[in-house]
């Protein structure tokens, strides 16, 4: 399988700073997406660390097979977050940082993502885009039973995240594997981009753009910041040819 991946970053129209994190390289079917938490100081700190690191790890390891990759991304997270919170200890203006994170690695006719967080990643195929990735958000553990009401602080809103690289000494990676076929897209973003467009608009925007595959995350970045552009934005796109 060929893996043809593109992808940009922007700030947004109400942000002052960039707290995301993007670095992709198709050679190697390695890519990574990571948006440092708002609100905290050091959000850019936190997102460059876990990118940068998982990449050095990659780029640093022996050919990987496909058995070794799920412990290898667990590992390289925990590294990363590991890292975070000592830089935190270290700097006290940015103690408590954190970042989300979803690292995909494309190897033989498999997809393995590591997820922590909400930003995302779908798959779109045949002109329909479906959600992979589970936000780790307060919402969403409720609903599932996987967090007790008595464990949420008054006033936590249903988004705030429960999982996230430097919340904590254990870091918990969901890891992904999904069987690739010609044709299928993955996006991976920010919330800066699903937070402002609706999943059907995005399907839509792909679906109508997909032969000009190298305009399409300044696109969907475009349609983000016409619709307020409230957050940062980072798309990554990689789409399987036959």
């Amino acid at each position: 399988m060929q893996v043809r991946m593109i992808g940009a970053t922007d700030v947004g129209r109400r942000r002052k700073s960039n707290q995301d994190s993007l670095y992709y390289d198709e050679l190697s079917n390695f890519g990574i997406v990571a948006d440092g938490i708002g609100g905290r100081k050091g959000g850019e700190i936190a997102s460059s660390i876990a990118v940068n690191g998982l990449r050095k790890a990659f780029m640093n390891s022996d050919r990987i097979r496909h058995e070794e990759v799920g412990p290898f991304l667990t590992s390289a997270v925990d590294k990363m977050n590991s890292e975070i919170l000592e830089r935190g200890r270290k700097e006290q203006e940015i103690l408590g940082m954190g970042t989300t994170l979803n690292c995909l690695m494309f190897v033989g006719e498999k997809l393995h993502i590591a997820h922590v967080g909400d930003s995302r990643t779908y798959l779109y195929y045949k002109k329909h885009l479906f959600q992979l990735t589970l936000d780790h958000s307060v919402g969403n553990f409720l609903e599932r039973g996987w967090l007790p009401k008595s464990a949420v602080q008054p006033g936590a809103k249903e988004g705030a995240l429960v999982r996230a690289l430097g919340l904590g000494e254990r870091i918990d990676v969901d890891i992904y594997e999904i069987a690739l076929k010609p044709g299928q897209l993955f996006l991976t973003c920010s919330d800066g981009l699903t937070g402002m467009v609706e999943d059907r608009r995005i399907a839509q925007i792909i679906t109508e753009n997909l032969d000009q595959f190298e305009s399409l995350p300044k696109l969907l970045i475009d349609a983000a910041n016409a619709a307020g552009g409230r957050d940062n934005i980072t798309v990554l796109l990689s789409h399987v040819r036959g």
